[in-house]
Parts: C-alpha cells; structure tokens; sequence
C-alpha cells in the first residue's frame, strides 16, 4: 500500500494531516481529540500512536475501526480498499492489539414515560401531534434537559443512546442558556434514521431507500418541520458540518442524490449555512460523484421559518435542479470562499471540478 493510498484513507475518515516527512500529524478524531499533532501516522505503513493517550504502536485497520466505532470486517474491507494492513512481522507490539472504542451510554426506555406531550411550542410553529408522537418527543421537567423539549436519539440496535433538547424558557435573564442541548456522542448520530413507528417500521429508512435521496438539515427544528409536510428522506446533521460517521452511513444507502439544505443565512454578514453546505460539499465529494450532491437551501433563514406556500416551491426548485448549473454554482462560490479566506484553500481538490 504506497502512502498515497494511505493518506487517502485517512482523509477519508475526516482526519487533517501535517506532512513531517516520514509520517503525518493529525489530532485523535477517533476521541474527539483537538491537538493537532497528537496522532501520528507512518506513511509507509500506517501504523500509528496516540502520543496524548501514551498508547502503543497499532495498524491502521485498527485506527479506522475506533474512528468509524464499528468491527464490522465488510465496512472495514471496504474503507482499506482490500488491503490488510497490520504490523511488521518483527514488532513486538503485534500481540494483543485492542482497538480503543469507547462505549457509548445507553438509556432505558422507561426514561420516555417523565417526558410530557406539551405539543403548543411546535404546534403554534405548523408541526402536528402525530409527527411529534412519531418522534417520541416530549417536555422534561426534571434533570439536565429541565424545560426543554426533548427527542430521544436511537442507534443501529434501536437503543436510546443520546437525546437532543430544545430550550423552552430562554429569557433575557438568562441569555446563556443555548438553544439546544445534546446529550451523547453526537459525531456517532444518524438521526431519525432509527425511529420506528407504532406497526414497527422505519419509515425513515424506507423513505430513503425508496427515493434514493436523502436531505440533510441543520436542526431537528427543520428536520420535524420537513416531516410534518411530508419530507420522510431527512436526516439532521445538528450542526453544518457532515459527520464522519454520517457520511460513511450515506455511502452505505446507495443514494442518487444527496440534498444540503443547511440555513440560508443570506441577510447576514456570513452566511454560515453556505459555508458549512460547502465545507460538507468538499468533504462528501471524497466519496460520491458530484453530480449527486446538490446545495439547495430553505427558502427562508431555515424550514422552522418557511411559510406553507414556500414548501411547494421549494419542491420545484429542487424537481427541477439543473446539476451542472448547480456544479458551476458551488464552484464559484467555493472559489469565492477560498478567497475571503471562509474555507482553507488546503481543502481544495480542482480535480473534482474538472
């Protein structure tokens, strides 16, 4: 495997590397980790240390399974290419390699029964009780999410393993407190993808695949409101960056065409919603063709603000997007980007563009 193929890899997984001639330098993504050089890897193998965790000498194989949290060997296979990468015959350090994977903590269901149906924040804001009950959605009124309108988030194994709150009483007394609050390891969230209905179905999932489109949103703000209209192929990003984790999940349905409608932040000095949108565009670009990821943004600042009558138009637009027009578009907003120094020129691949 040449160190081309191994860098690939690596960039792949989400991980920025600092060239230091015989390895790379990145920060611990696999732990959420902020240091930039804590993480070293070999180019001429991929072997790597965690110099922050004093850990030893492991493959590479290992370090994708810790970032992409799985052992599953077919996705393992898949993201090394065929290749088994391991140590040097003469290591030492051969025996008992572990990958480090942090287990995630898991919530009883019965947590479900303290939330409250107090439905009027989101029904004044067009959602009806039916999505919200989908969602299994409700107001805390004791712990950490105390007065905030909570959705429990679910994994591959249907369990709760995290929850995301919307703030109920933010007054001008009390400016500090944020908007929203997240309770797990959001990286590792594919939501709602894993919510079942009352008849034990994903109609999520089924959405998607039967579409073979997904839309990705900022918030579950927007994400609830695109369902209430009829939207089912929404996944939430909670943020404006695109997970690795996310992004490796996308690649796995197969999808014709991947949606970024982050916020449209256009009557602001930055509009972040575009940033972000175009930072993910780079980032899933490293996986699928361009011509099946498309930005198409809400009609106002986000879907929470759009009036009824902009949803059927929104659907227009986006029946109707002109791809390569769309292509041309990015790039040129890309290019300005780079330019008012918004997106690093680092991150910048011409090839795909050509």
């Amino acid at each position: 495997m040449t160190s081309e193929k191994i860098k690939s890899i690596l960039e792949k997984l989400g991980y920025k590397l600092t060239d230091f001639g015989n390895h790379w330098r990145t920060n611990a993504l696999y732990r959420g980790g902020k240091n930039s050089t804590a993480l070293q890897v070999y180019k001429n193998s991929g072997v790597w240390v965690d110099y922050v965790e004093n850990s030893k000498h492991l493959p590479l194989k290992s370090l994708v399974e810790a970032t992409l949290q799985t052992n599953d060997e077919s996705t393992i296979k898949e993201m090394l290419g065929g290749f088994d990468f391991d140590l040097p015959e003469n290591s030492a350090e051969k025996l008992n390699i572990k990958p480090k994977i942090d287990m995630e903590k898991i919530y009883p269901n019965s947590i479900l029964e303290k939330l409250l149906p107090h439905y009027k924040f989101y029904n004044d804001r067009g959602v009806g009780d039916e999505t919200l009950s989908f969602f299994k959605s409700g107001l805390a009124t004791e712990g950490s999410m105390y007065q905030r309108f909570v959705f429990p988030i679910y994994n591959s194994n249907l369990e709760i393993h995290g929850f995301s709150g919307r703030d109920m009483i933010k007054t001008a007394n009390n400016k500090e407190r944020p908007k929203w609050k997240h309770v797990g390891k959001k990286s590792k969230w594919v939501y709602p993808y894993y919510v079942q209905d009352s008849f034990g179905k994903f109609p999520i999932q089924d959405a998607i695949l039967e579409s073979k489109e997904v839309i990705l949103v900022e918030s579950i703000g927007d994400l609830i409101r695109l369902h209430d209209r009829g939207f089912k192929n929404v996944i939430c990003v909670f943020g404006t960056s695109v997970s690795s984790y996310l992004s490796f999940h996308l690649m796995s349905l197969l999808p014709q065409r991947i949606v970024l409608s982050l916020n449209n932040d256009s009557d602001k000095e930055k509009n972040r919603g575009q940033i972000g949108a175009l930072k993910s565009y780079l980032k899933l670009l490293s996986l699928f063709d361009k011509k099946k990821i498309i930005i198409h943004p809400p009609k106002s600042c986000d879907f929470g603000e759009m009036k009824d009558e902009e949803f059927s138009s929104w659907k227009e637009e986006l029946n109707d997007f002109d791809v390569i027009e769309g292509i041309n578009k990015n790039h040129q907003n890309l290019l300005d980007l780079i330019d008012s120094k918004d997106i690093p020129s680092s991150s910048y691949k011409k090839k795909y563009f050509l």
